[in-house]
């Protein structure tokens, strides 16, 4: 028997199709929880406890508040179970300032966001 139809332009061509399809698939279901996490700071980089930090998401015509929470003694806070594509988080606390709102991009729904960058909260 020839196997030699293994190495024909259009086999190849949609075998790496389905290779990164599946691949895609992996990489979507292993990051796909829907938690979001990251630290809020102050204009001096000093965590901020208790500062309300907002997820939204952005309609035609106005921004919906999907989700509130206060973040913890180390500035950290944490969202879990959302499905947006695109998302904003804005950040506040009275005396301290605020941060926000920006905009984030998600590459599917329900992708698992983990900040890198603090939320730095400026201006009282």
């Amino acid at each position: 028997m020839s196997w030699s139809w293994i190495a024909n332009r259009f086999v190849v061509t949609f075998g790496l199709i389905a290779l990164a399809a599946l691949v895609w698939n992996i990489y979507v279901s292993a990051h796909n929880g829907g938690r979001i996490t990251g630290h809020v700071v102050d204009a001096g980089g000093a965590p901020v406890s208790g500062a309300t930090v907002v997820l939204s998401e952005r309609t035609l015509l106005v921004a919906q508040p999907k989700g509130r929470i206060e973040t913890a003694a180390d500035g950290s806070f944490s969202f879990s179970g959302h499905t947006l594509h695109r998302l904003y988080l804005e950040a506040r606390k009275a005396g301290v300032g605020r941060y926000g709102p920006k905009e984030f991009r998600l590459y599917f729904k329900g992708e698992n966001l983990d900040l890198e960058e603090p939320l730095q909260l400026s201006g009282p």
